[in-house]
């Protein structure tokens, strides 16, 4: 007898992935990212989009030289079911820099979701990233040529959300540097 009714779902928690990994179930290697507890397959990057994001956090690092760490493509503890890893994150220093555990929503000043064809996917981490506690994400949209920048997380969304074209300027989180969106798209 046919049900229309979904079948239970799985979901996995950011340690039960991690063990995956740590035992091989996932290989290093794979390139995915657990959101809402499911594991879900990221797309290679290409030349341009691997070149925009390592422009942007050498921009960043020397923005934010001395008071912080920018993460490339490193896992960000957003949540238990929630382990995505931004193109690029502004973490505050810690003591031990992070070598018992991810940093967290809390831990960002920025993150940065850079993308060419993924604007889909990185816009439902947006509402990831509110839920997290990460106070600043900006969806880089590299086709488009601009900047989404969003803004004060309540209740799992963000209250502000801005577009920027090219000539905008954008105001860097927690620093007095102001830049102009054209400098950072190729």
């Amino acid at each position: 007898m046919a049900t229309s009714e979904a079948p239970p779902v799985r979901r996995f928690t950011a340690d039960e992935a991690m063990r995956m990994v740590e035992v091989g179930i996932v290989g290093e290697d794979e390139h995915v990212e657990l959101l809402d507890g499911a594991l879900v397959e990221m797309s290679p990057q290409g030349p341009r989009h691997a070149a925009a994001t390592t422009r942007l956090a050498n921009r960043l690092r020397g923005a934010y030289a001395g008071s912080s760490h920018v993460r490339e493509e490193k896992p960000l503890a957003a949540s238990e079911h929630d382990l995505p890893e931004p193109d690029v994150a502004v973490v505050r220093d810690q003591e031990g820099d992070y070598y018992e555990h991810h940093p967290t929503g809390v831990d960002a000043i920025l993150v940065v979701e850079l993308a060419l064809s993924s604007q889909r996917i990185d816009r439902r981490k947006a509402a990831i990233y509110a839920a997290g506690g990460v106070e600043v994400y900006w969806l880089v949209d590299l086709a488009a040529r601009r900047l989404e920048l969003r803004a004060t997380p309540v209740d799992g969304a963000y209250q502000v959300t801005r577009v920027l074209g090219e000539d905008d300027v954008v105001e860097l989180p927690e620093s007095t540097e102001r830049w102009i969106v054209r400098d950072f798209l190729p």
